[in-house]
């Protein structure tokens, strides 16, 4: 009776214990939907699947699991990053120049424009890794998120053996705080 006794007294505190303990471990799941898209990144590997919906007109299929190759025109939309309303911010473009567009076009040129403000072109007539960047006024960059609108002079047109319209080939793009 006395082992009986002390079972007792030992269950009645371990089952609060356990009461509090679940009330705390429990997550509120209702507004959670699998569905929902990623928030919005100010830096984006064109190659990373959950940032998709970033790009927005003019990419091509992921390849080799790390780029994608453009059309002559293709947009993008960043989210501003923190501190870039006052100070302003960096913008960036890790690409490559293929030798098939060195060899078909001898050069092409980029050209950006943000919230109708356009930024200086640049023109690439060797093949191989670059990177284009260009300062971006704070003014251009108040609110939470902007697109960023990319144009090449040239592309390689579609024909029979690859019917898409290419451009450069891009890794990354992002906007960084000065």
């Amino acid at each position: 009776m006395a082992i009986e006794t002390t079972r007792r007294q030992l269950l009645i505190p371990s089952l609060a214990l356990c009461a509090t303990a679940c009330r705390h471990a429990a997550r509120d799941l209702a507004d959670y939907t699998e569905e929902e898209p990623p928030r919005l990144s100010s830096s984006i590997s064109t190659a990373d699947p959950r940032l998709t919906s970033q790009l927005l007109s003019g990419w091509h299929q992921v390849e080799q699991n790390a780029w994608r190759w453009t059309a002559r025109n293709f947009a993008v939309v960043l989210r501003s990053p923190p501190g870039c309303a006052s100070r302003g911010a960096a913008l960036q473009l890790r690409l490559v120049v293929p030798d098939i567009v060195i060899s078909r076009l001898q050069s092409v040129t980029i050209s950006a424009s943000i919230q109708d403000t356009r930024l200086a072109p640049e023109t690439y007539r060797r093949r191989g890794p670059a990177t284009y960047i260009r300062d971006v006024s704070p003014r251009v960059l108040s609110g939470n998120s902007v697109q960023v609108d990319f144009a090449l002079d040239r592309a390689i047109s579609p024909n029979q053996v690859d019917g898409r319209e290419l451009g450069v080939i891009v890794e990354r793009v992002s906007l960084e705080t000065k």
